[in-house]
């Protein structure tokens, strides 16, 4: 796809959404065009630096991998996923995979940004369920091994081969919010079972174990 096409798809996304700059100037419309470009309107919920937002609610972006990204934005295309604010984006009919391809690159060479989740504060009843930080922890890295590890890696960093992400420095709660859709059946994927055993506190302790895995 040339520069300008790319950029005149741009716009009409933008337009169709609402996001359109009040004007454009010619050279704006001449200029070439990168993922920079279409990620400006991903800005508002993940952040300038792929960082996510919301009290995590919105996922960090920077440090996936194109392939997984790729494969994520054209779930959402195809509405295998769905996320009502993303909906008006992903169902233009012009964005395209050579689109998607644009801005999964740009976002998967973003630096990873430290996200400041320590010192992690798990859930107050989980923590009563285990009675300490300690066994909180312990469960979870047990849980994590026996359930997880095979696809995300022992230290939590994914396996591109498997198409497993990385879990380490991700928001925990965005994390319990994919578990749970995965458990009932919102998402889903080659671990949904897996994921169904597992009890709210457990949940709890399996995200305090991947939050110290991506301790700096």
């Amino acid at each position: 796809m040339s520069q300008f096409r790319l950029l005149s798809v741009v716009c009409l996304i933008a337009a169709a959404v609402g996001l359109l700059p009040r004007s454009l100037s010619a050279t704006q419309v001449g200029a070439e065009v990168s993922g920079a470009a279409v990620y400006v309107y991903c800005v508002g919920c993940h952040g300038h630096h792929g960082e996510g937002g919301d009290g995590g609610r919105n996922p960090r972006l920077a440090g996936l991998s194109v392939a997984y990204l790729d494969r994520q934005l054209h779930a959402f295309k195809t509405g295998q996923r769905v996320n009502k604010p993303m909906l008006p984006i992903f169902s233009h009919p012009q964005f395209t995979a050579d689109i998607i391809a644009t801005v999964a690159e740009y976002i998967a060479a973003m630096p990873v940004p430290d996200l400041a989740l320590w010192p992690y504060r798990p859930d107050p009843v989980a923590l009563a369920e285990f009675q300490s930080r300690g066994a909180l922890r312990a469960a979870g890295e047990a849980r994590y091994d026996s359930i997880c590890a095979a696809c995300h890696a022992a230290n939590g960093a994914g396996d591109e081969d498997q198409g497993a992400p990385s879990l380490t420095a991700q928001y925990p709660a965005y994390l319990r919010k994919q578990i749970l859709d995965f458990a009932n059946g919102a998402r889903t994927h080659d671990a949904s079972g897996r994921c169904g055993d597992l009890a709210p506190p457990m949940i709890e302790a399996v995200l305090a174990h991947l939050v110290e895995l991506g301790r700096p």
